[in-house]
């Protein structure tokens, strides 16, 4: 964690940008550095064939993961992005059990860590993660990103049972509406989809992923432009 190449590139963003725009890092909690060592396949097998072992392996890379993510928040980062994916579009890779007994504690110390080092802690996990969700949102989370509509998660329904305690960041589909979908149609959606999410506050549209390389230009900027139209509160 002490290593030069940890915060390379950090000091001039903060430099640049400080008080000006928000400066994210991305990090790991429990799950992916774990899942990548054994294999993500293999490393679910382990919850229940070794899971001494699981916990043991948790710890050593959360020794490495957290004190690396409290040295970028001091190096000046303002949002940590916790980027490990827990689901696919159907349903979580392990069962609510498991994620409560394996992933859930490193989560929560991830998170602790994080705001008290001085940073916003952004949950990033794709796919449909309504059966692990409470259990997410009790770990103190500032924001909950990127609500893939097309794993399930309605921003609507997002809204009104989580609206209140954690910024809802994402739903705009990546997949089929930036990519292939007409102008017409990203429009409507994203104006759908502001509409549903902001009142009240707590709403940060973006994709529901990324903006990759087969997402239309023109599909981005309705998207954007749409964005602008609708994101005033007007004293709401």
């Amino acid at each position: 964690p002490n290593a030069p190449d940890v915060i390379e590139g950090l000091p001039e963003l903060v430099a640049r940008y400080k008080g000006k725009k928000a400066i994210s890092v991305i990090c790991r909690d429990a799950f992916f550095n774990p899942a990548f060592l054994r294999g993500t396949t293999q490393f679910l097998m382990d919850m229940i064939d070794r899971p001494k072992f699981v916990h043991e392996l948790i710890e050593v890379t959360l020794s490495y993961d957290i004190p690396a993510m409290v040295r970028m928040v001091k190096a000046g980062a303002d949002v940590v992005v916790f980027g490990d994916d827990y689901a696919d579009k159907n349903s979580t890779l392990m069962s609510p059990k498991h994620f409560k007994e394996f992933i859930l504690p490193g989560l929560k110390r991830c998170v602790d860590a994080a705001h008290e080092a001085g940073a916003y802690v952004i949950k990033h996990t794709d796919g449909n993660i309504m059966g692990i969700l409470d259990m997410i949102i009790e770990t103190g989370i500032d924001g909950l990103n990127p609500l893939e509509p097309v794993a399930g998660m309605d921003i609507g329904l997002l809204k009104e049972k989580y609206g209140n305690r954690v910024c809802l960041v994402g739903n705009i589909d990546c997949g089929y509406l930036l990519s292939q979908a007409p102008l017409e149609e990203v429009r409507r959606v994203t104006r759908e989809t502001i509409l549903k999410a902001k009142p009240g506050g707590g709403f940060m549209l973006s994709s529901s992923n990324s903006i990759h390389s087969s997402v239309r230009p023109e599909n981005f900027l309705a998207m954007i432009e749409t964005w602008r139209q609708y994101r005033d509160y007007n004293g709401e």
